[in-house]
């Protein structure tokens, strides 16, 4: 199909600008009636008031689409998903429905540890299968752009290899959706390294982190830090060294307990802190500053009694607040 199209007849509603919107700014939209949208080579070349076009059909170079006066919106950004994954863990919501906690469902062998070990016996075909077929459904529902992490190998191979899976996805002609990587290999502690959180560290930064570097596989690195798994500290170590290597940086940041991670998030300039369900008034007020983005994802809280009840209060504080899926 031609890369060449215009849309007309449109109500286009969209965002103003070309950074994070912030407090105020996000209820401030442009919308333009009888509009003209027209893409020139796959790239956007024209948004405005009609210039008279008038029918469907291919000519001129372009094919014409009538809108007839439905609204057109940019694409969505998930900007936070762990796409690429072996297993189901489709269970665990009845769990977390019956009061069970995120990390006992963990300590019983559940959550993270479960997807490691179907992500291990899993082939890079097995991965990227179904990986494309999550991209697919994302795509029909309007998504353009979405953050991919790895996370579910917690071991030197199969972290690449989601990375990779990543990659050759991203670089597929016939691809409905880009994807930014971000590698996550302090996800969890994996089994082999119970009671020896510092030497996985070392392991991650020493032996994992020089090669997603090196070949290339991943635009951001991304650290648990929570209770019980990463604490502020060990995560500011990992954060420190990708950003020697020249990765952007995110926090899964005060999930279950607040922890500091917000604040931790601001002081390294972190483009994202995601989950925040704990986030403190002085880490909120310090990712304002900073102009790191808070990220929620509301389906992960789906089992609380009040997710995301301090969501406004992150707007209204000035924050630029993002909301991402966790698919």
């Amino acid at each position: 199909m031609t890369e060449n199209l215009i849309i007309f007849n449109a109500r286009v509603v969209t965002p103003i600008g070309f950074s994070a919107r912030c407090g105020k700014e996000m209820g401030e939209l442009c919308i333009i009636d009888n509009a003209t949208i027209e893409v020139t080579d796959g790239i956007i070349s024209y948004v405005g008031p009609s210039r008279g076009e008038m029918r469907d059909g291919y000519y001129q170079r372009y094919w014409h689409y009538n809108a007839r006066g439905k609204c057109l919106l940019p694409g969505f950004v998930d900007s936070h998903t762990h796409f690429v994954f072996g297993g189901e863990r489709a269970e665990e919501f009845s769990w977390r429905l019956k009061g069970e906690s995120y990390m006992s469902i963990m300590e019983r062998g559940g959550g993270i540890v479960s997807t490691v070990k179907a992500t291990r016996e899993c082939s890079f075909i097995q991965l990227r299968s179904k990986a494309e077929g999550f991209l697919k459904q994302m795509s029909s529902m309007g998504v353009t752009t979405v953050e991919g992490k790895s996370g579910y190998g917690l071991d030197k191979e199969t972290e690449l290899l989601q990375l990779k899976v990543m990659r050759s996805l991203n670089n597929d002609e016939h691809k409905r959706v880009d994807i930014v990587s971000t590698f996550l290999g302090a996800h969890a502690v994996p089994e082999e390294y119970k009671g020896r959180t510092d030497e996985y560290l070392d392991f991650i930064i020493g032996d994992v982190l020089p090669c997603v570097a090196k070949d290339e596989l991943a635009e951001f690195c991304d650290v648990f830090c929570e209770q019980g798994v990463f604490s502020v500290e060990q995560s500011r170590r990992l954060l420190q060294a990708a950003k020697v290597y020249g990765l952007g940086l995110k926090l899964h940041a005060d999930e279950i307990v607040p922890l500091g991670g917000a604040e931790l998030a601001a002081e390294l300039s972190a483009i994202s802190a995601d989950h925040l369900l704990h986030a403190s008034d002085a880490g909120i007020r310090a990712m304002r500053d900073a102009g790191t983005v808070a990220t929620l994802l509301p389906l992960t809280a789906f089992a609380l009694k009040e997710p995301y009840a301090r969501g406004r209060e992150m707007i209204d504080s000035g924050c630029a607040v993002a909301l991402a899926t966790d698919l």
